[in-house]
């Protein structure tokens, strides 16, 4: 099975670099699960509310993931505290 390709941007790279390992591995392994299937139910995936064509994906309790698509390709948007996320998508 061919892994979805990702694209991550600069200011996403440097976020993610100052997380805690415990974070930076929750991410990890969100990502290897978005890039074999998107839609897996432990993701819990869903549309953004009042953001077009933005997802989010759960982290943890309290922190989610946000991406989107362009082509074939994730997009890698964001991954912070959910009550960040609905202030600033």
């Amino acid at each position: 099975m061919a892994l979805t390709p990702i694209k991550t941007e600069r200011s996403f790279r440097k976020r993610y670099a100052k997380k805690p390992l415990q974070m930076r591995k929750a991410i990890d392994k969100a990502v290897t699960q978005l890039r074999k299937d998107w839609r897996h139910p432990g993701l819990r995936a869903s549309k953004m509310q009042g953001a077009s064509g933005i997802y989010e994906v759960r982290l943890s309790a309290g922190n989610r993931l946000t991406f989107s698509w362009e082509d074939n390709r994730i997009i890698l948007l964001n991954h912070c505290n959910h009550d960040i996320l609905r202030r600033n998508p």
